[in-house]
């Protein structure tokens, strides 16, 4: 009887070791990693890292890879899973049955979800790309896990894109998905922010979480070059979010006056809504000899250290990465002072230039600002590369440890 007793103890141990040392289980949901975009070259780093930790059991499940590389790489220790669904694809019919192809790419997709997380039983479901269909698939899922949405394009940017519509009805229906689509994000348990100040203008306390963005681990330089070469770069999507429309307007003030100075854009086109075609019509009819659209590179670092200093053009943000990213490399930055990031990012006149939203002639005067005044260069340039150190992995990474910690947490006591 007592060995009996001994034994049911030594049973009971056992399960509460296990359950104590089993690993948090997180699934992330995304379309596909196939973009050069900043979304996936942090989201690339940031599960590797947790990957690695050995805290957490980490998933990455895509739904619209088919077997095509990675732009970005990923640790061995995290578990991939593509669902090839094709659904978010463009439809391959025409007519009616692409109604139906359509209907059917839906009910593949939410069985495909529905199963493969059923199979995982993760503690915490993300999803990282803000689709109405993906969200409400993962909304009506019976699955205890906490359920987490995390927003990369920044609340205003949900209706800035709609401005450029000029068919009212195709503008009317988008602004009737983008209302659908923030009601259906705040249903979620929690949202993730990149800032402050989009925090607030959610107003749903208790839901909101703000981390920023992190630089890549390898993007730290460890001394500055004060060679010039006469070349300013951007980076990001043609897209009428990035303003580069207004950029080239601003360079050609610039090209009157420092005509061995070039700038170098690099962006992927958008697909049917970018302004790739409209922009290089801008740089033929204003002579911009000097302006270079070049596509999307995955090893961006190398671009930024061939530069003098980084402009951001862009009508809105969620964050700005592309700013850390470029001052990591010892570059000062201009932008416009749009939502959400860059006037926490830039500290005016320290290591860079803000410029009043959308205006201008106030670009081309900061750019030809920056190129005139070398030392005030130099001098931004080494407060940027020191101001960069904050948004490093190991400042970044506990945010993410804390906020998986409050979960855990939350979870045990729901359960």
């Amino acid at each position: 009887m007592i060995w009996l007793q001994l034994w049911k103890k030594l049973w009971d141990y056992s399960d509460n070791f296990k359950e104590c040392m089993a690993l948090m289980k997180l699934a992330f949901l995304c379309n596909n990693m196939k973009s050069t975009n900043g979304v996936e070259r942090v989201l690339s780093q940031r599960l590797s890292i947790l990957a690695e930790s050995c805290l957490y059991e980490v998933y990455l499940i895509t739904y619209n890879q088919y077997g095509a590389p990675f732009s970005f790489p990923i640790s061995d220790k995290i578990h991939y899973i593509d669902l090839a669904t094709r659904y978010i694809n463009h439809c391959a019919y025409h007519g009616l049955y692409q109604y139906w192809d359509r209907f059917y790419s839906k009910l593949k997709y939410r069985s495909a979800i529905n199963k493969c997380l059923v199979d995982i039983m993760p503690d915490v479901i993300t999803c990282i790309d803000t689709h109405v269909a993906d969200l409400i698939t993962i909304l009506k899922m019976d699955i205890s896990a906490v359920k987490v949405v995390e927003c990369h394009c920044g609340l205003s940017a949900y209706f800035s894109d709609i401005k450029k519509i000029v068919n009212p009805y195709k503008r009317y229906r988008e602004r009737s998905i983008k209302k659908k689509l923030i009601r259906t994000v705040r249903k979620f348990d929690k949202i993730v922010v990149m800032t402050e100040e989009e925090k607030c203008e959610w107003n749903l306390e208790g839901k909101i979480v703000s981390i920023s963005n992190m630089l890549a681990s390898n993007s730290v330089k460890s001394s500055i070059n004060r060679e010039s070469n006469q070349r300013v770069i951007s980076v990001g999507r043609y897209a009428y979010q990035k303003g580069y429309d207004m950029l080239l307007y601003a360079w050609k003030t610039v090209q009157d006056k420092y005509p061995d100075w070039t700038l170098h854009i690099y962006g992927s086109r958008d697909g049917d809504m970018g302004d790739y075609d409209q922009l290089e019509k801008i740089k033929e009819k204003n002579q911009l000899n000097g302006v270079f659209l070049h596509p999307a590179t995955n090893d961006v670092y190398s671009k930024y250290n061939e530069s003098d200093f980084y402009v951001m053009s862009s009508r809105f943000e969620s964050f700005g990465l592309v700013l850390i990213e470029a001052m990591s490399c010892g570059l000062p930055v201009i932008s416009f002072d749009c939502k959400y990031g860059p006037h926490n990012i830039i500290h005016d006149g320290f290591n860079g230039t803000l410029v009043p939203l959308n205006n201008i002639d106030a670009m081309s005067t900061a750019i030809c600002s920056m190129i005139e005044n070398v030392e005030m260069r130099h001098a931004m340039a080494i407060n940027a590369h020191q101001e960069s150190n904050k948004y490093h992995p190991d400042n970044i990474m506990p945010l993410w440890h804390a906020f998986y910690k409050s979960l855990e947490k939350a979870h045990s006591i729901d359960a």
